[in-house]
């Protein structure tokens, strides 16, 4: 039966007075749940067929004064249930429900709450209507059980883990999103028919009316940490707190006295010569709780608030990073209008005095629009450097199918008395065709003189772009067929800098033909005319590039009781990057539902790759490099996490001629010395981690990391010992961190 769009979605909320509280063990034997009548009426959307599911899925919900309860009855034999467990917010290769709740149905922020068969977990929020960020963590609380043909979830959500807007009434009205995937067939059934891949997805939540018990609270997180560095010989502790109070339900300030900044998550090895920066994501308690607000993006990577530079290398000195005396945080959260501000104040290490970060936010939601301002002020006295930015952002909805959004940016940096200003801004133009075609059209400007990167992050300045890419699907339903959907998907963009120089102009479409057993294969073709590369001399004599293609193929196999794969490959000839290919294999294998090892391995081999040495010097390098990945997981029980973790990066650079660029932008041979280089870079981390309650833990975290540069090439096998033997880190952390 054909999804009706239209239909109501309802939940019998019963009014229980019992004394004992839901206890959520995943069994659903509650006498509350037995009181209320399910929501069975769920569509398909993924693939958006809105075709009736294969399997009926029996949602429940109820609220009290300790929070909103939901339970999920999923009806599946047990031969197909996947239920591998991983840690908290890794990816899930198993059957899992995803709640997704806007506490003010405002379509501002929404929070998502996953929950995996064999009790895997994942949360996340949802801003400017589909934009999602694994940088929140709450807490809460899910348990799931199974038997031979169904599987149970059960989710207590406090109503103290967000702030919401006040409600004259004893109700409350929430937009609500539930979702179940099944892993065996790659399949997404929703309850209603929208997705978050979608250009309208928080506007066409279901509204839910239930008893609203929102109220002030307290957290507090303590914190003390043991470190010992075997580099250096040197041992440190280090306590802290974290402070949450929200005095109404509303609103919310947040106080961190010596932030917590333990290393209990490792970053990705990555080697990176070209002239831009790498993007690291921020993993630290304080800067993901309750920042959604500030997490304003735009076009071209931009981020306005990017917190990985507070606490970063300081501006002076030789420290890797930056101790930290305090952070705060307030936010507000009305029917229309959110506000806040924040701050973080760096300690003084002798060398260097320490940076200031301020940001000051506010958004309106209308029926119809959107309108948020921000202002970053940043102090960086070492250097005599402050940094202002200020931000307008916008989008308009014409109708259900139409959306405009944008922004303007303008940055003011005073260095030793001297101004530079500029601005930027961007628009974006989307529009559904229809439920499975869409159309986005791009146009940003950044200046030359803008510079957002001392809070925020930007890879660059000085771009005009426009950009087009047109997306269709095809939901196949007919049973002969192998297919469950193929897609068709086609971009094109324009690149120049300021001064109308062309950067690049690429086209690019990519076919995927999704199958019915989970297996899946795409294959892309990239198209460059050539262009410009105006950042590669760093500011001397900009490149003329050559034409350019790329073809890519992904293949996922078919998602297995124990094992999984893909396999992906391409093939390139590209200015910079030289003429090659790269080939790239992950498998991950499951001894039980607890236990899992995954490898990752990449291999590039390209010729003529071109970096950088000084002015207009270029040197093009043989380049082979090999980087891998290892993970052991083990969930010995639901309180206990073990893992490790290991990578290795290698990579043999053979010169092969000496350029310079000359003024029209050619390269001229040169007789420029040749020299080889080998890099090898490594790192292992094992973790254990007990939790105490939800976000209160106990870490015990042993890190080692090498790295060695050489004036030569050498065999891979001997570059892994001489990037072992390089100590770079070498530490023991004992961690603790609980809610009082």
């Amino acid at each position: 039966m054909k999804f009706i769009p239209n239909i109501i979605f309802i939940f019998a909320l019963q009014i229980c007075f019992q004394v004992n509280a839901i206890v959520v063990d995943g069994k659903l034997d509650d006498i509350e749940w037995q009181q209320i009548k399910a929501a069975e009426n769920f569509t398909t959307v993924t693939p958006f067929s809105l075709t009736t599911p294969d399997y009926k899925t029996e949602v429940k919900l109820y609220s009290d004064d300790s929070g909103i309860y939901i339970a999920i009855v999923n009806h599946q034999p047990k031969s197909v249930q996947r239920s591998k467990r991983t840690a908290r917010d890794a990816h899930m290769d198993a059957d899992y429900n995803n709640i997704v709740l806007d506490f003010d149905h405002s379509a501002l922020n929404a929070y998502s709450f996953t929950v995996a068969n064999g009790g895997s977990i994942e949360d996340g929020i949802y801003r400017n209507e589909n934009d999602y960020s694994y940088e929140w963590n709450g807490v809460w609380y899910s348990q799931t059980s199974s038997d031979d043909e169904h599987w149970y979830s059960e989710i207590h959500i406090p109503w103290d883990v967000a702030p919401m807007a006040s409600v004259s009434e004893s109700k409350r009205k929430v937009g609500l999103y539930v979702s179940r995937h099944v892993a065996h067939l790659a399949k997404t059934y929703a309850n209603a028919p929208i997705k978050y891949n979608r250009q309208r997805f928080m506007s066409d939540f279901t509204q839910v009316v239930i008893d609203d018990h929102s109220t002030s609270s307290l957290q507090t997180f303590g914190y003390a940490s043991i470190r010992r560095d075997m580099v250096n010989n040197e041992s440190s502790m280090d306590i802290g707190l974290d402070l949450f109070w929200k005095p109404t339900s509303n609103k919310q300030l947040s106080l961190a006295f010596n932030p917590d900044f333990g290393h209990v998550e490792s970053d990705e090895l990555v080697v990176n010569f070209s002239p831009t920066e790498t993007f690291f994501s921020e993993n630290r308690p304080f800067f993901t709780e309750n920042q959604g607000l500030f997490d304003v993006r735009g076009t071209e990577s931009l981020r306005l608030v990017h917190t990985r530079r507070i606490g970063a290398k300081p501006d002076v000195g030789n420290s890797i990073d930056a101790d930290l005396n305090g952070a705060v945080k307030f936010t507000s959260v009305g029917d229309k209008v959110h506000y806040g501000f924040f701050s973080a104040i760096e300690d003084s290490d002798g060398q260097a005095k320490g940076r200031r970060f301020y940001t000051a936010r506010a958004i309106t939601k209308q029926s119809d629009y959107s309108l948020g301002y921000l202002l970053n002020y940043t102090d960086r006295p070492d250097i005599n450097r402050t940094a202002t930015v200020n931000s307008v952002d916008y989008s308009y909805d014409f109708n259900k199918d139409i959306k405009l959004s944008g922004q303007v940016i303008q940055s003011q940096i005073n260095i030793n008395t001297e101004d530079k200003n500029d601005s930027a801004s961007w628009l974006k133009l989307e529009h559904q065709l229809n439920n499975n075609w869409t159309q986005t059209m791009q146009f940003s400007y950044y200046g030359d003189q803008l510079e957002v990167n001392d809070l925020g992050y930007l890879p660059r300045n000085d771009l005009v772009s426009a950009n087009y890419v047109n997306s269709w699907k095809k939901p196949i339903v007919t049973a002969e067929s192998q297919l469950k959907e193929y897609m068709i998907n086609f971009e094109v963009e324009h690149q120049e800098n300021t001064e109308g120089l062309n950067i690049a102009t690429t086209m690019n479409i990519a076919n995927t033909w999704s199958y019915k057993d989970s297996s899946s294969i795409m294959a892309k073709l990239t198209l460059d005319n050539g262009g410009h590369d105006d950042l590669l001399t760093r500011g001397n004599n900009v490149l003329a590039k050559d034409d350019g293609h790329q073809l890519e193929l992904l293949y996922y196999g078919a998602n297995q009781s124990q094992f999984s794969y893909h396999l992906n490959a391409s093939i390139y000839n590209q200015s910079v990057r030289g003429k090659g290919y790269t080939a790239h294999l992950h498998s991950t294998y499951f001894f039980n539902d607890n236990y899992s090892v995954d490898f990752g391995g990449w291999y590039t081999d390209a010729d003529n790759w071109l970096i950088w040495q000084q002015a207009n010097e270029i040197i093009g390098y043989s380049r082979k490099q090999f980087l891998t990945r290892l993970n052991f997981n083990a969930a010995i029980d639901d309180k206990q996490e073990l893992s490790f973790k290991f990578e290795w990066l290698a990579l043999n650079a053979t010169a092969q001629a000496s350029y310079e660029v000359d003024g029209d932008g050619r390269l001229i041979s040169s007789q420029n010395v040749l020299d080889d280089f080998s890099l090898s870079d490594t790192a292992i981390q094992l973790r254990y981690r007990y939790e105490i309650a939800p976000l209160s833990n106990i870490y015990l975290v042993y890190s080692r990391g090498g790295s060695a540069l050489l004036a030569e090439t050498d065999s891979f096998n001997s570059l892994f010992r001489q990037g072992w033997d390089e100590r770079q880190g070498d530490n023991f952390l004992v961690k603790v961190r609980y809610q009082f």
